[in-house]
């Protein structure tokens, strides 16, 4: 997981939202990386809300538990190494490419975002690389996105059924809402009188349904694969802060490397931005959680000290939305969702009548 320090939710209570829904079993997430991605002269120097409780996952897992805790890279040699594991430059030489990328002179606050996000992105994957001996899967996921699944699989099981029945794909998206909703749709060659909402049992990797936007955000990556695909070969236009990691991911992976997943067990969402243009009044994920804060009533002083800086109604409304996201308490997809539907476009009327967004 990438830490945003600018994210509304506290980071441990996203985790473990997280956790919960990829997979039935504990047993199955063998290790766990969080990823701080404070920016040093963007972010406050004085602190973060989120820095109490990064601090307390470093005191309490360290890095020998199941949750390792990384700070962002920020020395230009181990960086410049890091894209050379990464990429390979088809003309020139990578090594003289990586020691000037590294050296760009970030002049705005947004450059240096670009680049924390790229370095964060070349992390993940070194991380993956140096994951213990088993681990299968490494999945990225943002540290604002929601997830749900129904009773017997998440995305994990889902995905290595999946990487176990296609030997190109490389890396699988989840299904958006809609995927989710429409899996559960009976298809024509079905018997209608066999049909249920529950028969739809098998999931598929569509090519067509793989999101360039939603690359790579939130992934599922077969980890012998990815590391068997390294380093990717790019041209040097490729690698830019302004076009960014996810343009050089696809440039380098295959076309179809990189599959959507279709199946009616879970499905991931992330609060509404600009590219949503939810009808309505607009609703940020804090704004969001504000107002499902208030249909809880509960003493906020049961919150640890981590949890200070964080308005406790905030958070309440947030074990709220997660509450009824993981038990299905979701919208129908027409008028609640934006961005291809990969975004949510919350109601404060449904939230008050018990609904996630």
């Amino acid at each position: 997981m990438l830490v945003a320090p600018a994210q509304a939710p506290p980071v441990d209570l996203m985790l473990s939202h997280q956790i919960r829904m990829l997979s039935t079993s504990r047993k199955d997430v063998a290790q766990v990386a969080v990823i701080n991605a404070k920016v040093p002269g963007v972010d406050n120097d004085l602190g973060t809300p989120h820095d109490p409780v990064v601090a307390q996952m470093k005191r309490t897992y360290g890095t020998t538990g199941s949750v390792q805790v990384v700070d962002l890279e920020s020395n230009q040699t181990l960086q410049q190494e890091l894209m050379q594991k990464i990429f390979s430059v088809r003309k020139g030489s990578t090594a003289a490419f990586a020691k000037k990328f590294f050296k760009t002179d970030l002049t705005s606050p947004e450059m240096k975002r670009q680049m924390a996000y790229f370095t964060a992105m070349m992390q993940f994957v070194e991380l993956c690389s140096k994951a213990e001996y088993g681990v299968e899967i490494c999945a990225n996921m943002e540290g604002e996105s929601f997830v749900h699944r129904q009773d017997k699989k998440g995305l994990i099981d889902l995905a290595s059924e999946l990487f176990d029945g296609d030997e190109e794909v490389i890396a699988l998206q989840p299904p958006s809402y809609c995927d989710y909703t429409q899996a559960h749709h009976r298809p024509a060659w079905a018997k209608k009188d066999k049909w249920t909402s529950s028969s739809f049992t098998k999931c598929v990797a569509n090519a067509t349904k793989a999101k360039a936007e939603a690359v790579p955000a939130t992934m599922l990556f077969n980890r012998q694969r990815l590391m068997a695909a390294l380093p990717l070969s790019v041209d040097a236009d490729d690698l830019s802060l302004e076009k960014g990691f996810a343009h050089a991911l696809l440039v380098g992976l295959a076309p179809e490397a990189i599959k959507g997943m279709q199946c009616g067990h879970s499905f991931v969402i992330r609060p509404s931005g600009e590219e949503a243009k939810c009808q309505g009044k607009k609703m940020p994920l804090k704004t969001h959680l504000l107002a499902a804060g208030k249909t809880k009533d509960s003493d906020a002083s049961r919150f640890s000290g981590e949890y200070g800086v964080f308005n406790q109604r905030m958070v309440m409304g947030f074990e709220v939305v997660v509450d009824r996201v993981e038990k299905g308490m979701i919208p129908a997809p027409t008028g609640s969702v934006g961005d291809k539907c990969l975004e949510m476009c919350p109601s404060d009327t449904r939230v008050k009548e018990g609904m996630a967004w």
